[in-house]
């Protein structure tokens, strides 16, 4: 009897293992995948992270990474949603609960760190200032190759030097990073450097030719360089990929007015005022279309 009592513990743990194992590797697989759309960054894909990370979570309720990874879909679906007018409170107060989860679990983890960080930056970056500084400099201590990390430090001190050496660090590290790519050329537009600024729009569009803003970031630069022959496909694209950025069809409506296209230009222009009708550009929008008409 007692040499069936020990053969079935050993078996009890034997199966413990395997089902521990094999959660292990449900959890790493949704992960992966969560992480695969995240990297996308748009809303739908963020919204598709949460999804996968969710999964994770279920299979591996002590995932670090799982809950990081929340953290971070969920500050920026928020981010998005905010930019859209629309209520963000919930979701960065869920990017907040997640990354205080993952350090909580990882703290000798860089990434959980980083999470942390990126939940108190679109939160209130001049409320957490100091705790955005402090994740940061534990993430990159604790995993001085992550791009990341040393984006977003960029992204808090220095985003209007698109030659610091943080976003320089960034690029050296993952050239291949769309928010390092698309960041630094806004840091070149705001200097007024549209030929650079361009370049780095470019290679944004090469990471990911499914984000919207590159697209509609260039077409600014090309209107601001007057080459308005050149904005009005990516103002175009960027319109394809989100039909909700209210000013593309504003500032494509301009491009097609300049290029003697009066047609497009007056749909454009009226489906703006239709989508804005509050617009502090209402008056010289009127008299743009009453100079076509």
């Amino acid at each position: 009897m007692q040499l069936f009592h020990k053969s079935l513990l050993a078996f009890i743990i034997l199966l413990s293992a395997s089902i521990a194992a094999q959660n292990s590797e449900k959890a790493k697989k949704a992960y992966d995948k969560g992480r695969e759309a995240y990297l996308k960054f748009t809303v739908d894909d963020y919204k598709d992270a949460i999804k996968y990370y969710d999964q994770a979570v279920a299979a591996d309720a002590d995932m670090a990474l799982a809950y990081a990874g929340l953290a971070e879909a969920y500050a920026l679906l928020g981010y998005e949603i905010e930019k859209n007018g629309q209520a963000s409170k919930d979701y960065y107060e869920k990017a907040l609960e997640n990354a205080k989860k993952a350090v909580g679990k990882g703290p000798k983890i860089g990434l959980t760190h980083r999470a942390l960080a990126q939940a108190f930056l679109v939160h209130d970056s001049k409320k957490y200032g100091q705790e955005i500084y402090e994740a940061l400099k534990v993430a990159t201590e604790l995993d001085s190759t992550d791009a990341e990390s040393y984006y977003l430090m960029w992204l808090h001190t220095e985003n209007d030097k698109p030659e610091s050496p943080l976003i320089r660090k960034s690029l050296q590290l993952n050239d291949h990073f769309f928010q390092s790519q698309y960041g630094v050329g806004l840091a070149y537009s705001k200097l007024k450097k549209f030929d650079q600024s361009i370049e780095c729009f470019k290679k944004a569009v090469a990471i990911n030719p499914k984000n919207y803003l590159p697209y509609y970031s260039m077409g600014n630069a090309y209107s601001q360089l007057k080459k308005y022959d050149l904005a009005i496909p990516e103002y175009e694209q960027a319109l394809k990929l989100n039909k909700n950025i209210n000013d593309a069809y504003f500032y494509l409506g301009l491009a097609y007015y300049y290029q003697d296209q009066n047609k497009k230009a007056v749909k454009h222009l009226e489906k703006y005022l239709e989508l804005v009708p509050a617009t502090t550009y209402r008056g010289e929008v009127e008299n743009i279309l009453k100079d076509i008409k």
